[in-house]
C-alpha cells in the first residue's frame, strides 16, 4: 500500500502566510492524485512553533496535480472536506499548499455545505487577492460543492476506500471507518 515515506505537509494561508506543519505518511497514488495519511495522536504544530497539538482523528488527504483543490476523509464529521487551494508545490518528501480558505464540506448525513465565505472574503480584501485568483477560487468552489453533492469520485467511494485501508494498515487506535 505505502512506501512507509513520511512526508512534510507546510499549510499556509494566501498569500503564504505559513501556517501549520505536520508529518503524514505517503500512502500512494491514483488516477485522482497522491494521497497521504494522518493517524489519531499525530503532532503538528504552527509554523512558528508557538502552538502545538495532535490530531483528534485519523483522515487521509488526497492532493491532486496542478488543480485547486486538496479534501480530506474522515471517519467522523465530516466526512468529505474539500479545501479550495492554490495548485499545491510537492518537492521531493515536502508538500505545501496555500489555503484560500473556501471549504466544501459533506456531513454523514449526506448535508453538502459550503464554509468559510466570510472568510474567504475577508482574506481576498486584506490581502489584496488578485481577481483571476478569486474567481478561480469561487468557481472551483461551486464546481466541487455540485461534485460532493453528486458523490463523484473521489468524493463518492474512492476517499473511503483510501481512508478503510489507511485505518486497518496503520490506525490502530480506530476500529471503524
Amino acid at each position: 500500500m505505502s512506501d512507509n515515506r513520511l512526508i512534510e505537509i507546510r499549510n499556509m494561508k494566501w498569500p503564504q502566510r505559513h501556517s501549520s506543519v505536520s508529518i503524514g505518511r505517503f500512502l500512494g497514488e491514483d488516477e485522482f492524485g497522491r494521497w497521504v495519511g494522518h493517524t489519531k495522536g499525530d503532532p503538528w504544530q504552527s509554523a512558528d512553533g508557538a502552538r502545538t497539538g495532535v490530531f483528534l482523528s485519523s483522515f487521509v488527504l488526497a492532493v491532486p496535480w496542478a488543480a485547486y483543490w486538496t479534501a480530506c476523509f474522515n471517519a467522523d464529521d465530516p466526512v468529505v472536506d474539500v479545501d479550495i487551494v492554490m495548485p499545491v508545490s510537492w518537492v521531493d518528501d515536502v508538500l505545501e499548499i496555500v489555503d484560500l480558505e473556501l471549504d466544501v464540506l459533506r456531513n454523514a448525513d449526506g448535508r453538502v455545505q459550503v464554509r468559510d465565505r466570510d472568510e474567504f472574503e475577508r482574506t481576498r480584501t486584506a490581502w489584496a487577492m488578485p481577481d483571476e485568483i478569486a474567481e478561480q477560487a469561487e468557481s472551483s468552489c461551486e464546481q466541487f460543492r455540485r461534485l460532493v453533492e453528486r458523490n463523484a469520485e473521489p468524493f463518492g467511494s474512492v476517499g473511503h476506500a483510501w481512508l478503510s485501508r489507511f485505518l486497518v494498515n496503520f490506525d490502530r487506535t480506530s476500529h471503524r471507518c
